[in-house]
């Protein structure tokens, strides 16, 4: 019985990866910021991560999006739609990355908790702006959220997470 569970449960999971990654468009949102960022002569692509590849990278969450950003054939950056765990509640939100891997931008796109609405604020995400890896700290290089400081230290951790997978995926060649 335990062995069907098991199988149950590993068929459920496999079947959301490929749901999430299957099903990754753009939020309207997305759109406009990358617009703002790059201009609107832009396109882009979701990369699809073949199965193997999603499930050897611990850090690439379930249901996390990567979008190839371009104009005329030209890698201009990457967007990572994902989401993050507050204290009760998970919130959406997405990262632009300039094709060197540095942020330009971040934004909460769904935010579903009553509390700590800060982390939404553009001030406050565009302190993440220009980081490019090493460490980040909440209250030394990112000021904390006043009654949001459990949400706002998930975000500063999960933009971590969301750099490194993107910099091992693209020292790989996994996509360009």
């Amino acid at each position: 019985m335990s062995m069907i569970f098991l199988i149950l449960v590993l068929f459920v999971n496999h079947a959301q990866v490929n749901f999430a990654r299957e099903s990754c468009s753009l939020k309207k949102k997305e759109k406009k910021e990358i617009i703002r960022i790059f201009g609107d002569d832009t396109s882009t692509e979701a990369i699809q991560i073949p199965d193997d590849l999603a499930s050897s990278l611990e850090s690439l969450g379930n249901g996390d999006c990567i979008h190839r950003v371009k104009r005329e054939g030209k890698v201009l950056g990457y967007l990572l739609s994902t989401s993050a765990k507050g204290r009760f509640d998970v919130f959406d939100y997405s990262v632009i990355f300039s094709d060197d891997l540095s942020v330009l931008g971040v934004m909460v796109t769904t935010y579903r908790s009553t509390h700590g609405f800060g982390i939404c604020q553009k001030r406050w995400l565009n302190q993440f702006k220009g980081y490019s890896g090493g460490e980040l700290e909440l209250g030394r290089d990112i000021d904390a959220v006043t009654e949001a400081t459990f949400l706002a230290s998930s975000m500063v951790k999960d933009i971590q997470r969301c750099l490194q997978r993107l910099t091992t995926l693209k020292e790989e060649k996994h996509f360009k």
